[in-house]
């Protein structure tokens, strides 16, 4: 099991950020960006005799942005990074900012044209989870995006697109009423940026966020960093001078590449999305197709001589063009068997489409496991990837089913009850179909891609429940946010769907909670696994 530092990158975690960065890089000048990987970046900063490095790092299960002393070798390239270079090298960064108290901060700069003189831009960190971004932006219209995203409607995330924020409904974490706040969860619910982490510690000591000084600490205990300390007093702890520092010295104990594997499921979901837009367009050509009945009707119908050849034929105040070469008859024959083609066809491209749609599924699950990947879980996921054409140096595909190992999935013991997870679909199927019995409980996040949650128990009660839909919420791609929905039911109500690719099931008789994750209860539920 990995050991990770958890930190929550909450608002009030920015608000202090973006003070510590101002103070460090105002008015420096841009000499070079770096690109490490798909999703990481470092910005070179020359102020005053010295050069500081900027980390922007956006990908799915760690994302945020500090300065940081330790150098970095790899070197990526892609167009985004090209973009940046083109706009932003030399340019003299004015301020840090962050908007309003969310979870987005804005590197406003100065770039001095020869022609046009001094030309504002921005560059836009969004630190939302799995949906980071980062934009490049000039008068309010975007110039380039990391992520690239059209939606029928509302907010465009492409080049030319109007540049607009999140649309934020919440308020501002400044001045908290509390005499309207009757849980944490309020909070959470009606203030931004205020996180379930620090929502917990805000509602029983009933403060304001502005009256509290920034301490970056480590709760040695927990894996647990914050801006200041709001953990158990009885915990060992490390404090930092900076924000950054206390980022810059997290350490895994191993950590996960998984760059190739993301590279290659975005590849494949964009590949039967653009599949998708064909099929729909062949849906519509085909649906043309089935007007032509009409006009082999209206033929019959025009009580003309059937063996007569005509170029055209007005019927009913509608000119139908025809095959000159052909008599009435035979131009009516040819409407229906045109007809007949797109009716055919329209059952074919349907059932192309649904195997389509279901590769998209699929790829879209396998998105969500990366995002709380482990080792062991990784190589499972290979073995998913490996048929739909990943090539991973390090995986011996096992082509004997019975010297195949079993899937090593993740067990915690509380007691009596025992607790499985499974973090991808093998491991998924394994433990509900062939581990558990059929008066165990079983718990998955509503809707989305996430762990199987087996409980060696037929009595449930309240603790069992809400730990065991904590641990859903958590491995799921859900996990950044709150009042998470997780069905649950007994095993004997789990069925797999057959014929489906990956591992899909259909459930009867659920139910479900709504849960927020308490981090602190997470770490100490896998301590010792």
């Amino acid at each position: 099991m990995i050991k990770r530092w958890i930190m929550a990158f909450d608002g009030f975690f920015i608000y202090h950020l973006v003070r510590e960065l101002n103070q460090n890089l105002a008015k420096a000048r841009l000499e070079k960006i770096y690109q490490n990987d798909e999703f990481s970046f470092v910005f070179v900063f020359y102020l005053r005799g010295e050069r500081k490095h900027l980390k922007i790092y956006l990908s799915p299960n760690r994302f945020g942005i500090h300065l940081s002393k330790i150098q970095t070798q790899n070197q990526a390239s892609s167009q985004f990074l090209n973009t940046l270079k083109k706009h932003l090298e030399g340019a003299i960064l004015e301020s840090i900012t962050q908007y309003e108290t969310d979870r987005v901060i804005t590197l406003n700069f100065t770039v001095y044209d020869f022609i046009d003189g001094p030309v504002s831009k921005e560059l836009v960190f969004e630190a939302m989870g799995k949906h980071s971004n980062l934009l490049l932006v000039k008068d309010k219209v975007i110039v380039d995006t990391l992520k690239k995203m059209f939606f029928e409607e509302g907010r465009q995330l492409l080049p030319q697109a109007a540049f607009e924020y999140f649309p934020a409904e919440k308020k501002s974490f400044l001045k908290i009423d509390y005499s309207i706040v009757q849980s944490p969860k309020d909070l959470v619910n009606q203030y931004m940026g205020i996180s379930p982490f620090i929502a917990k510690y805000l509602f029983e000591n009933q403060v304001q966020l502005e009256s509290i000084a920034c301490n970056p600490t480590r709760d040695l205990d927990s894996k647990k960093d914050y801006v200041f300390d709001l953990f158990d007093p009885s915990h060992q702890k490390k404090y930092y001078p900076s924000i950054s520092e206390m980022i810059d010295d997290q350490k895994e104990e191993k950590k996960v590449s998984f760059l190739s594997h993301q590279l290659f499921i975005e590849k494949q979901l964009k590949k039967y999305e653009k599949k998708r837009l064909q099929y729909e367009e062949m849906i519509v050509e085909a649906h043309e197709k089935l007007d032509k009945k009409r006009y082999g009707d209206l033929i019959y119908q025009s009580g003309y001589d059937l063996n007569e050849k005509r170029s055209s034929l007005e019927i009913n105040n509608e000119n139908v063009l025809l095959d000159p070469t052909k008599t009435l008859n035979e131009n009516a024959q040819d409407f229906f068997k045109v007809y007949q083609k797109g009716k055919r066809g329209i059952t074919h491209i349907n059932d192309q489409m649904k195997q389509n749609d279901e590769l998209i599924d699929l790829f879209k699950d396998f998105q969500g496991f990366l995002s709380f990947a482990t080792p062991d879980s990784l190589r499972d996921l290979e073995k998913e990837l490996i048929p739909y054409g990943f090539k991973s140096v390090k995986t011996k595909v096992v082509h004997n089913k019975k010297q195949a190992s079993k899937p090593n999935v993740l067990r915690i013991q509380d007691q009596e009850i025992t607790y499985t997870i499974g973090k991808n679909n093998l491991q998924n199927e394994y433990i509900t179909h062939e581990l558990a019995k059929k008066d165990d409980y079983w718990f998955h996040v509503k809707g989305a891609p996430g762990a199987h949650v087996i409980v060696n128990t037929s009595v449930l009660n309240e603790q069992i429940q809400r730990k065991a839909c904590m641990l859903a919420a958590y491995f799921s791609s859900q996990r950044e946010s709150s009042s998470i929905p997780v069905d649950y039911t007994l095993v004997k109500n789990i069925k797999k769907i057959p014929g489906v690719p990956g591992y899909r099931v259909s459930i009867k008789n659920q139910q479900t909670m709504y849960i927020d994750i308490d981090y602190e209860k997470i770490t100490s539920y896998l301590k010792n696994v």
